[in-house]
């Protein structure tokens, strides 16, 4: 339950009473399973009648930067709607971010809690403490790499629904599965199945997990298959309570071990057990998978992951510094989170870098040193994408021969990938119109622009186009070959 502290006294019944019923109405309001998912323990609720004459002020203290702006934005009729139940409609509801009163009221922590480093990083502001405590950093092993948890899994824009899935199959596992996670690499994929793990152990610490690799899976299949026998090796993964597989694209064209992956999903779909995939693009996306696997995997959920935006790259670089007590200025993660865009390896290194250099050169870490530490990372992660990537897409994406986006025909099912490329040149590259047009059967750049345009119109209207002569959903159709940019 959320907590709750209340000023002057907003009702005969006490401010205790009243802010419980204010939660106990906005829990009803938009469901509890929301609200334990978007709100959780921290958020805290003032109703404060102080004033004779006024009207009721309720004040709600949930989230923190990002965080605290999109739950004002995507609760506040609903939370309103609950205030004027429990209060009347002259109520008055103030949303106040929870680094506000942090700020205002420095109070040292209790001694339990100082120097817990690693905390929940939902922005790039705010942290929060673990479920489970400060960890106890003596019982890792040297050299051996933490487990990830959900704690700490900056969310945004990018991930949030991959997130929301993630937490709401740690509630109810077996409702939604198999649950598919898609994404470029680096993006955070197998940080969620860790942290999915991590936060299943201490919810249900009898239940059996298994986290495996494809190629792991597939080792294991191979090995039973050759040798030590199927029985056992089936049992690991069939009497999962819980089973992940990371980088479901490595089963394509391993006939015999995607068909022991259909089995074993049956298996436990019928024991209602939870399954978990990722891959790094859309699963209907990947050619080799099979009709078989796709319809199973379409029963479950999928949850796309994009490229961190700026706040995550910023909370990421926060989160990281903070677990290794390193000190950097605001200016260098601003920096650092601008300039490393493409995803979260980029920006771990970047803090390696600048963790090493900072020993090395015995001083701190400053703007100009990171400027210069890191030159040559900026270079390599701002290197661009270039037309011919884009047509390799686009014929990947479609199933289209190479070539033919150069050719002279003027079919739709042409036509409309060639005026695509076109359209995703000029949105991902720095090329000159005529050297677009010129790429793709030396076309002028009028005809870039009309494909430009063309494209735009389609995108405004949520058009239906014609790609290797089956009908595509325009956005769909560009997030997909998005995904195969980012993916190479």
């Amino acid at each position: 339950m959320a907590k709750r502290t209340d000023a002057g006294t907003a009702s005969a019944s006490g401010p205790g009473l009243l802010a419980g019923r204010i939660e106990a109405a906005i829990r009803e309001r938009i469901g509890a399973e929301r609200f334990a998912v978007w709100f959780g323990d921290s958020t805290r609720i003032e109703a404060d009648s102080s004033v004779t004459g006024r009207p009721l002020r309720v004040v709600l203290h949930a989230g923190a930067g990002f965080t605290h702006d999109w739950l004002r934005r995507t609760f506040s009729g609903e939370c309103a709607a609950a205030i004027a139940d429990i209060c009347g409609p002259e109520a008055l509801l103030e949303w106040r971010p929870l680094e506000a009163e942090s700020a205002a009221n420095p109070a040292p922590a209790p001694a339990g809690q100082r120097g817990a480093a690693r905390r929940r990083v939902r922005s790039a502001e705010r942290t929060a403490m673990p479920a489970d405590g400060p960890r106890d950093e003596s019982a890792v092993p040297a050299g051996r790499r933490r487990s990830l948890d959900l704690e700490g899994f900056v969310v945004g824009p990018c991930n949030r629904m991959a997130f929301g899935a993630a937490e709401l199959v740690v509630r109810r596992p077996g409702e939604m599965s198999p649950l598919v996670i898609h994404g470029p690499s680096g993006v955070g994929k197998t940080h969620l199945l860790e942290g999915i793990c991590g936060r299943v152990r201490r919810l249900h610490p009898r239940a059996t997990i298994t986290l495996l690799s494809a190629e792991q899976f597939t080792s294991g299949f191979l090995q039973a298959l050759h040798g030590s026998g199927l029985p056992g090796f089936r049992r690991s993964c069939r009497n999962a309570d819980l089973l992940l597989v990371d980088d479901l694209q490595f089963f394509v064209g391993k006939r015999a071990t995607l068909v022991e992956l259909q089995q074993t999903i049956d298996h436990l779909q019928r024991q209602g057990r939870q399954m978990i995939f990722s891959c790094d693009r859309e699963p209907d996306s990947i050619d080799g998978l099979g009709a078989d696997l796709l319809t199973r995997l379409r029963g479950g959920m999928t949850a796309r992951i994009l490229p961190p935006d700026y706040e995550v790259r910023r909370g990421i670089v926060a989160g990281l510094c903070a677990a290794r007590g390193l000190e950097m200025p605001a200016e260098v993660i601003h920096y650092v989170a601008s300039q490393m865009t493409r995803h979260a390896r980029e920006l771990s290194g970047a803090v390696n870098r600048l963790e090493a250099s900072s020993l090395m050169l015995g001083m701190p870490i400053g703007l100009e040193m990171a400027e210069e530490a890191l030159a040559d990372l900026v270079r390599a992660s701002g290197r661009g994408v270039r037309i011919g990537d884009i047509e390799r897409a686009v014929c990947k994406a479609f199933g289209i021969e190479s070539g033919t986006l150069q050719s002279a025909r003027r079919a739709k099912a042409v036509s409309h990938p060639r005026m695509l490329a076109m359209f995703l040149a000029r949105k991902h590259t720095r090329a000159a119109l005529t050297d677009i047009g010129g790429y793709f059967g030396r076309r002028s750049h009028s005809t870039v622009i009309a494909a430009e345009k063309a494209v735009t119109e389609w995108v405004a209207g949520r058009a239906q186009i014609v790609l290797a002569d089956a009908s595509w959903d325009v956005e769909e159709a560009i997030r997909r070959v998005e995904d195969l940019l980012r993916a190479s």
